[in-house]
């Protein structure tokens, strides 16, 4: 009876420590995977769940961060308990993202002097403080949302997010090696630049200036680059010289037209300098694919490039009212054209748009496909000095505000592409696009319009009538 008893207790025993031994390797197997799984990346552990991926990096941020050779520390000010859930989340994928990005919450209750080491400015809750030695710049919350106006409630609502753009910027401001200088012209009826448009410059930490040179003698030694913006007075021959001597020194620029009534001799001098002229008229488009709306609101093909990468296979830009550009069989041969944007085959060019009585091609009409975008570029034969470039678009409608929104923001993505390409060379543009909250725009030409307007009024309706009609015949079958 006692061995009986010894051999249960054994038995136990064996089964205490059976489980004892398969508690602490369960334990053990916890802790390890706790311990893996903290330090996968955040965007393994953290799924973005919202419709436009608010806190998910773009390939123009990983990319910046990937190239990054310096610690980076971004502040992010704000009281416990008051967080923004996706700026807080946008703030870990960075830090998951860069072993040079280092993310430290500051509470300005418990430290309240802390921001006034970087600026003199309030700082509100959710703001972030990029900083990287003694360069630091501050991101506030408010930039990273955009607003716009409800009629309907007469109030504010908020309709983006820019927190990538915004912080991505900082980033890339606080570890630029220098700032480089845009100087956009004025004086002679230029048009200003939409907001959209100054974004996505100032996003690439590009210094825009004003020049106007009527009152200067030339064109700033600092300036990288200028910007012609469609002057609608022609420039008088002392101001076309000046652009032509910085241009012949390497000088850059981006120069934007439209079509006027009125000849423009010097604004023309600049370019003809250069082996290129405007078509007399404007390009309407014969395929209805290369259209929007109307046949001039032309979508045209995009070549790759470094300036147009941001927009390759990404969307359409939108160029109204373009003329074709004419390169010169007499140039030096020391200048090169690569074309950035281009018509189709069936575009034509009215000459005479005053008079213009049918948008159909007539006899004297000139046929495409014709250039509307193109790079410039010519050998200084100086070793001390750059080569000088060129970007030329042949409509200004680019950088209207209601042609970029009806591409999603695109138009203001190739000047971004074209300010980083001349401002910056061969660097990484920094200029994300702001994250629409709102429903975003399907840009459709018109045989896409077209199409599914046949397929909603017409297909649509006659398969739900054969369905229901083989759902009588099934039931009366029965």
């Amino acid at each position: 009876m006692k061995n009986k008893d010894n051999k249960q207790s054994s038995k136990i025993l064996i089964n205490g420590s059976y489980s004892i031994l398969l508690t602490v390797l369960l334990l053990a197997g916890l802790i390890i995977v706790n311990l893996i799984v903290n330090h996968l990346p955040v965007k393994v552990t953290q799924f973005d769940f919202s419709n436009a991926k608010l806190y998910t990096l773009t390939d123009t941020t990983t990319g910046i961060l990937k190239n990054l050779d310096q610690d980076v520390e971004l502040y992010y000010i704000c009281e416990g308990g008051k967080e923004d859930d996706t700026i807080q989340k946008l703030l870990d994928r960075y830090e998951s993202a860069s072993s040079h990005i280092k993310v430290e919450q500051i509470d300005p209750a418990l430290y309240p002097g802390f921001t006034s080491k970087y600026t003199q400015e309030d700082v509100a809750n959710n703001s972030v403080i990029a900083v990287s030695g003694d360069v630091s710049k501050v991101v506030n919350a408010d930039s990273m949302y955009v607003e716009s106006m409800n009629y309907n409630t007469y109030s504010y609502v908020k309709t983006g997010f820019d927190g990538e753009g915004m912080i991505t910027s900082a980033v890339d401001y606080v570890t630029a090696k220098d700032i480089p200088n845009l100087y956009i012209l004025s004086g002679n009826g230029e048009t200003a630049l939409g907001s959209a448009f100054g974004d996505v410059i100032s996003k690439d930490n590009v210094n825009p200036l004003t020049l106007n040179l009527m009152t200067t003698d030339k064109v700033p030694e600092d300036a990288d680059a200028i910007l012609i913006n469609t002057p609608t007075v022609d420039y008088s021959e002392e101001e076309a010289q000046k652009i032509i001597d910085y241009l012949e020194d390497g000088g850059k620029a981006i120069i934007f037209s439209n079509y006027t009534v009125e000849d423009m001799p010097n604004f023309d001098s600049i370019l003809a300098n250069y082996g290129v002229e405007r078509e007399k008229g404007i390009i309407l488009e014969g395929d209805s694919d290369k259209y929007m709306s109307y046949q001039y609101c032309l979508v045209p093909d995009i070549s790759y490039s470094a300036i147009t990468e941001n927009v390759y296979g990404n969307g359409s830009v939108l160029a109204p009212m373009s003329q074709g550009i004419l390169t010169s069989d007499s140039h030096r041969d020391s200048i090169t054209y690569q074309p950035l944007l281009t018509t189709s085959d069936a575009s034509y060019s009215k000459e005479d748009v005053e008079n213009m009585t049918t948008s159909e091609k007539e006899k004297g009409d000139k046929s495409g496909p014709f250039t509307i975008g193109m790079l410039i570029q010519e050998d200084t034969n100086n070793d001390d000095e750059a080569d000088t470039e060129i970007v030329y678009y042949s409509t200004g409608y680019l950088l209207e505000s209601n042609y970029n929104q009806a591409v999603s923001g695109s138009n203001a993505q190739l000047l971004g592409g074209t300010v980083n390409y001349l401002c910056n060379g061969e660097k990484t543009s920094a200029a994300v696009q702001t994250k629409s909250l709102q429903v975003k725009y399907l840009t459709l030409t018109d045989r896409a319009a077209n199409i599914w307007t046949a397929i909603s009024v017409f297909t649509l309706p006659l398969l739900f009538i054969i369905a229901g009609l083989a759902v009588w015949a099934s039931r009366r079958k029965r």
